[in-house]
């Protein structure tokens, strides 16, 4: 297949520059592994030792295959290899030069691959906290778990039974559960979920004051109100404020409610308030249905009364057609919709009594919760993540008061290289922050990150995409990183590139914000020319039935091995879950396939067995084992 020109050629070539920092942002299919791998052979050619550079991912399996490509491409320069393409020959040329560098240094890479410092962020921050086990409060270092959400429920169960001590916090537990009716599993959920965020919320809990925290609800709130207003179209800023003054105004006479607030300058009130949102939900119940529709039909539930008389008919329709109207501009607006949705969800703008106590008690009981989860760590020998990051970041110190790992980090490391970085949490941003914060504009030190926020999948493990974005703007502490964006894409024909394009360019929001996460989507470029046939086919299911869902499924693959019989299909799913219909009509069908992570090993007979062969072997009183032979 012939290749398309690459439209980011001079960004890729830019981002190889080892004196200065980039952030890129590299959507699907962009080869920003490559692009990783070509900065890391480059770097190699620069610095004194290997370890100066230190590259972080997040999976094994990614830190695994960057360091085996890396030693392949050393490998292949120092085998002579001809390259194939442009791109291929680039990173050849870059590790001729790394292993010049090896040469005349002596570091003997080939025969030492482990001082190639390519590693996880967790495996990263344990080193931290083994090499400062009294600053990072660990001792010896424990095991880190994937889901620790059965650690979080022991130590939220031991949190609420403090409501039977003496102790002080027992008052507060005491009101939380009467806050929620005294639903105890409630509770636990509620504390299960602020563990297991607790990166996010653990620095702001101690100090703050209800003027403080009321500022920041009356803040977000009045954002979301701009935000809305922003997005309405000022030619029909009039007409709404008429409809909205007519709905009102029959639905008081009808209710026999009373309307406090105006709305003929509406669209000029900055500031937040009772009022002020209540004219907002008012438009948004005009024009929008409960499930956040554009409203099709207007009646006299939402203030359009169809009238008695001949002139009151005649009068409404006018006002019912005029909403309509209105309606119908507004349509091709999905983000006003969803916009005008979300002010619905608006709470007040400062706290009831009621509620700033059981706030008062929810801010002293958390520290306390977090206490527990310590103790239940220690006890089982286990940690999470979360956890790890921050014994990481008490080793390394402050920024004015840095311990002497920081202090030695800070003279041995040179370049930082961080993949995924749509994927760090906030620890993890603050971890990379404090491992760079002596650093100097032009002093030969670089911070290197590589990712896409389009495509973020670690929200399980505290990631903010915000972190992206504000990294972008404003750099990550003292190091501002020029920004890169690519768009070839090498993975996908062009049919599947702009197919995407034009889908996500609607789904995604038509704003970034930091704050919320939010980010718009950015276009790819196809390298790879369309194919003849149709790209990509939709076959929708709204109403649940995975019956129906499922033959579909065996009807499109025996369609196509019809067509092909050696050709290779894949069927991908969000969860094990969604096939539990599809994979019996497989079966059914008579098709042969390769399921990979789907069926536990231990769930096969064959395994079954010889599991119940060893416990009989190694205990032959297991009468149960015995049985099952």
């Amino acid at each position: 297949m012939t290749m398309m020109p690459v439209s980011d050629l001079v960004a890729r070539r830019r981002a190889l520059d080892p004196a200065r920092s980039f952030i890129v942002q590299a959507p699907a299919g962009s080869g920003k592994t490559e692009l990783l791998i070509q900065r890391y052979l480059c770097l190699l050619a620069y610095v004194e030792h290997p370890e100066e550079i230190i590259a972080v991912t997040f999976t094994r399996k990614a830190a695994g295959e960057m360091r085996e490509r890396v030693l392949e491409a050393l490998d292949q320069a120092r085998t002579g290899k001809a390259p194939a393409t442009e791109h291929e020959k680039l990173t050849l040329d870059l590790a001729v030069a790394a292993l010049a560098r090896d040469a005349a240094c002596g570091w003997q890479i080939a025969g030492n691959p482990s001082r190639l410092r390519i590693q996880t962020i967790d495996s990263l921050c344990a080193a931290l906290t083994r090499q400062m086990p009294l600053l990072s409060r660990f001792g010896a270092q424990p095991e880190s778990v994937e889901d620790a959400s059965a650690l979080y429920l022991e130590a939220a169960r031991a949190t609420i039974e403090l409501v039977e001590s003496n102790d002080a916090v027992a008052h507060d537990v005491g009101l939380l559960l009467a806050h929620l009716d005294n639903d105890v599993a409630r509770v636990e959920t509620l504390l299960v979920g602020m563990l297991a965020r607790r990166d996010q919320w653990l620095r702001r809990v101690y100090g703050e004051e209800r003027v403080s925290l009321e500022a920041a609800l009356k803040r977000l709130c009045r954002e979301v109100l701009q935000h809305a207003r922003g997005l309405f179209p000022s030619g029909l800023h009039e007409e709404l404020l008429a409809l909205a003054e007519y709905a009102t105004a029959n639905l008081a006479a009808v209710e026999g409610n009373t309307y406090l607030f105006v709305f003929k300058e509406l669209f000029l009130i900055l500031e937040y308030d009772e009022e002020n949102a209540a004219a907002w939900r008012r438009i948004a119940e005009l024009v929008l249905t409960k499930d956040g529709a554009w409203r099709k039909q207007v009646n006299v539930n939402n203030g359009f009364p169809a009238g008695k008389t001949k002139p009151e008919k005649e009068l409404a329709k006018h006002w019912k057609d005029r909403a309509l109207a209105l309606i119908a501009t507004m349509e091709p607006n999905n983000e006003l919709r969803a916009a005008l949705h979300d002010l619905r969800a608006l709470p007040p703008p400062a706290y009831s009594d009621a509620q700033w106590e059981a706030l008062g008690a929810i801010m002293r009981l958390l520290p306390r919760a977090v206490a527990q989860l310590k103790v239940v760590f220690q006890s089982h020998g286990q940690v999470d993540f979360a956890e790890v990051a921050h014994g990481a970041l008490l080793a390394l110190g402050e920024p004015d008061a840095p311990t002497d790992l920081a202090l030695a980090l800070d003279y041995r490391i040179r370049h930082l290289l961080i993949d995924e970085f749509q994927d760090t949490s906030i620890s993890q941003y603050e971890l990379a922050a404090k491992l760079t914060a002596g650093w100097m504009p032009d002093d030969g030190r670089t911070l290197f990150a590589v990712g896409d926020p389009m495509q973020s999948i670690y929200r399980f493990r505290e990631a903010e995409v915000g972190q992206f974005l504000r990294a972008r703007r404003a750099g990550i502490g003292s190091v501002r990183m020029e920004p890169i964006s690519l768009s070839a894409n090498f993975r996908s024909q062009a049919g599947i590139v702009d197919w995407v394009n034009a889908t996500f360019a609607h789904v995604m929001p038509a704003r970034e914000s930091i704050a919320t996460g939010a980010v718009t989507y950015t276009a790819s470029t196809a390298t790879r020319p369309a194919l003849a046939s149709l790209a990509v086919n939709v076959h929708p299911f709204f109403d649940g039935d995975q019956a129906a869902e499922a033959a579909a499924v065996v009807k499109i693959v025996t369609d196509a091995r019809r067509d092909d019989p050696a050709g290779r299909i894949a069927i991908l799913v969000r969860t094990r879950g969604h096939l539990s219909d599809i994979v019996p009509r497989l079966r059914e069908a008579g098709l042969n396939f390769r399921a990979i992570d789907i069926e536990p090993l231990g769930h096969r007979p064959v395994v079954q067995d010889l599991l119940a062969l060893t416990r009989a072997l190694s205990h032959p009183a297991d009468r149960l084992a015995w049985l099952a032979l």
